[in-house]
């Protein structure tokens, strides 16, 4: 049964924009056209203009949904070991993790966060090769012969994240592999819900919105991908009560990978332990053959490698 907060806002939106309808889908399409050819490097457009027209469509054209995560959720991140004169071993759990503040390192500009905004970038996974080590090798691009570090997490308490993009895949009945049945169904549920109250022209736009947002969070870097990507998330990250945003993993199609707030991590994450591994082939199709050299347990803020 779907939750009443959400029909009052469904039938809210369909009182105001269903009058208005053409209206709605003409002014949705010219924004993203707009904001692809940013992309694209084929106009110019302020941050200022950027976050407005991002502001917009959010606000008016998502039905945004805070999606619990419960605890014991695995979470891995890769992270490329670059000194070749040294052990292949990062000894501080902050070069795993997202950077902190007191650190020498700024951030740069990320799919999900601005310049100077730290974030911890994972992939959700249920055993270590199949949608595990092999995804988070692909995010990072490792190549043969590369040494990589694997920070393995896991969730201690719920938390909360935005599923961007995810009407989009129930539009085209995608099921991401991970999503419980009964998750899936009750956002399949609003979705339908939009369909019988929204005209069917502000339900394209609102289709359309979607798309959009799915559509940049799974496209390869290019051009300005980044200003429009980070700034989107930027405002679902906004409010105090989510924890991050899951979102479709650009190297290896249908797996979960997840961004989340560092004050979330703090909170509401604990690392496990360390595997540093040599890259030894590449398969293609996202299979890596991989070598582990060393273990390590995190103790604190530091990892202890043998």
């Amino acid at each position: 049964m779907l939750d009443e907060k959400i029909t009052k806002l469904i039938d809210t939106k369909a009182s105001e924009m269903n009058s208005e309808a053409p209206f709605c889908y003409a002014s949705v399409s010219k924004i993203i056209e707009q904001l692809n050819c940013f992309i694209d490097g084929k106009v110019d457009l302020t941050e200022e203009e950027i976050d407005y027209s991002l502001d917009f469509l959010i606000g008016y054209y998502t039905i945004t949904l805070d999606f619990p995560l419960d605890a014991g959720l695995k979470i891995l991140r890769a992270v490329r070991f670059t000194n070749p004169t040294k052990k292949p071993c990062f000894s501080e759990v902050s070069r795993l993790s997202y950077i902190p503040k007191s650190s020498s390192i700024i951030p740069s500009r990320g799919r999900m966060n601005k310049r100077g905004d730290s974030l911890f970038y994972g992939c959700i996974y249920f055993n270590d090769f199949s949608g595990g080590f092999n995804v988070g090798f692909s995010e990072i691009n490792a190549l043969k012969n590369d040494k990589v570090n694997i920070l393995k997490s896991k969730t201690i308490s719920e938390i909360k994240v935005n599923y961007v993009g995810i009407y989009d895949l129930i539009k085209r009945e995608e099921k991401p592999y991970f999503l419980m049945e009964e998750a899936y169904t009750y956002l399949k549920e609003v979705y339908e819900y939009q369909e019988r109250k929204f005209d069917k022209h502000v339900f394209l736009a609102f289709q359309l919105c979607d798309k959009f947002f799915n559509d940049i969070l799974r496209r390869r870097k290019s051009g300005n991908l980044y200003i429009v990507t980070s700034t989107l998330a930027s405002h679902f990250l906004d409010r105090d009560e989510v924890d991050g945003l899951i979102y479709t993993s650009v190297k290896v199609d249908g797996s979960p990978v997840i961004a989340i707030k560092p004050s979330s991590i703090d909170r509401k994450v604990l690392h496990k332990e360390a595997t540093s591994f040599e890259i030894q082939e590449c398969y293609g199709q996202e299979i890596f053959k991989a070598k582990p050299l060393y273990k390590g347990a995190v103790n604190g803020e530091t990892i202890d490698w043998n």
